[in-house]
């Protein structure tokens, strides 16, 4: 059957009753087709699989808005939007098609959702595609009663009301600035069928709650068990440039699922929307039990980020929660000492050694840490920085640095979000806030002030090449003091 042309690909609307649920959906291919039940990303909607479905000749691919997303209906008052109840609606909604075995299709959080599924049922999913997703952000222990303290608190508030454009193509500018990368058309479809008209313009389906904090995550350990479980032949698809990740986090994952290929293609995070051609045979062939794309190996996730790291001509690191660890600590006049690791200022020596450029960037300014840059040698220290974007464009004007491709920032929280999605190479401690932890492609095991910027340096170092050189200096004697 030859491929289907996409401009003449027109998808048959659906609509499915789950219980206590509708949801919407786009179906496209022959209905006597292969099952392939295909899931967006957060906040996208079924649209998202418009340009990809139709190149995937011989498949029925019924595509869904998850609930709260698109047509879909909302989760009932009082309700959440729990990640698990995503698997739920999947089995849900594979039982409204009377599907008893299918294929999944999931893209970013859809990715996620796929992965798990294929894990709760594998007796049941034959084939799974994963884009640019491989299972849910997990918590530690520690921070689980935390995050039910904070979604307890955010019930007791007034519920967001849903977000408002003078008209669609604003709607559609918006989308593209908040989603780096995203094409035109992709934008304007998923917009087409993710607003509706109201009077002062247009305002976004998806239900505001979708933007809160969910009672419940699962842990690490709960992720893989689910991802041990896959039976079916899994193929992840990675985009170049996508979205940052943790490489050690993806390639553990990986790890656990059996047999697990991976395909490596240029385009962005909706590279399945705004470039299909470039997914489209594989996924088509994977369906057909045809392998595609390489078996992992060790470093299939490192390639990349060495590069970046080896690319890097500037560190800029945040001061509280990475050189300290963030703890405060207040005598009669004001803030007192901090303690700063030795191993972090070696590290910080031995890049400079090699012609690196390092400078702090902090929200705070205290005299100890004007005091630890002189030591260090640090000239460019930017304190008392409220706004970090504008800081982090300064301090590189300041180095004649244009480009921030060529910059690693580590950062701990959310005021380091802006930065740290704006340089080549994002980093992280280990205790970082997790939304700091997903924006960084580099991670540390230790946390702030403990080590996390040493690793980092040495990872740097080894990026360059010149780790063994730096060993031989100081078996030698000639190691720069920390």
């Amino acid at each position: 059957m030859a491929a289907l042309d996409p401009s003449s690909a027109a998808p048959e609307p659906l609509t499915l009753q789950l219980p206590g649920l509708r949801v919407a959906a786009l179906a496209w291919g022959p209905a006597d087709g292969l099952p392939v039940l295909a899931l967006h990303g957060w906040l996208d909607n079924a649209a998202s699989f418009s340009a990809l479905a139709p190149r995937l000749p011989g498949a029925r691919v019924v595509a869904i808005d998850l609930p709260g997303h698109g047509l879909s209906d909302h989760r009932p008052p009082g309700a959440s939007y729990d990640f698990l109840d995503w698997v739920v609606d999947v089995a849900d909604v594979a039982g409204a098609l009377g599907w008893e075995r299918f294929a999944l299709l999931g893209h970013s959080m859809g990715g996620a959702i796929a992965a798990l599924t294929a894990g709760t049922l594998p007796d049941r999913v034959t084939h799974a595609v994963l884009l640019e997703g491989l299972g849910p952000s997990a918590v530690t222990e520690a921070e689980a009663p935390d995050r039910l303290a904070r979604a307890i608190a955010a019930r007791a508030r007034p519920p967001r009301a849903p977000r408002e454009q003078p008209d669609r193509a604003t709607a559609v500018e918006r989308l593209r600035q908040v989603v780096p990368g995203l094409g035109l058309e992709g934008a304007r479809a998923l917009v087409e069928r993710g607003t509706r008209e109201v009077e002062s313009g247009v305002a976004w389906r998806s239900d505001p709650r979708l933007r809160g904090t969910s009672p419940f995550r699962i842990a690490e350990a709960h992720v893989r068990a689910f991802l041990a479980r896959v039976a079916a032949p899994t193929l992840l698809v990675r985009a170049r440039d996508g979205y940052p990740f943790d490489a050690s986090l993806l390639t553990a994952r990986a790890a656990a699922v059996p047999g697990l290929r991976l395909l490596t293609v240029d385009g962005g995070h909706h590279v399945h929307l705004d470039a299909p051609e470039r997914v489209a045979p594989a996924v088509a062939a994977h369906l057909r039990g045809e392998p595609q794309g390489e078996p992992l190996d060790a470093g299939a996730f490192d390639a990349g980020d060495s590069a970046l790291a080896a690319a890097v001509r500037v560190l800029v690191l945040d001061v509280d929660g990475v050189l300290t660890t963030g703890g405060l600590v207040y005598d009669g006049e004001g803030e007192g000492p901090k303690t700063f690791d030795v191993r972090d200022g070696l590290g910080i020596k031995l890049l400079q050694a090699q012609g690196v450029e390092v400078a702090l960037l902090s929200g705070r300014s205290t005299p100890a840490v004007a005091r630890r840059a002189k030591d260090l040698g640090i000239a460019q220290v930017h304190l008392g920085v409220q706004d970090k974007v504008a800081g982090l464009r300064r301090l590189l004007d300041a180095l004649g640095v244009a480009d921030e491709g060529a910059v690693a920032y580590m950062g701990d929280d959310l005021v380091d979000l802006g930065p740290m999605r704006r340089v080549g190479l994002p980093a992280a401690p280990a205790d970082a806030h997790p939304e700091a932890r997903r924006a960084a492609r580099f991670v540390a095991r230790a946390p702030g002030g403990r080590g996390a910027v040493r690793e980092l340096c040495d990872h740097l170092l080894r990026a360059r090449g010149a780790w063994e050189r730096v060993v031989a200096d100081h078996v030698q004697g000639g190691a720069p003091p920390g």
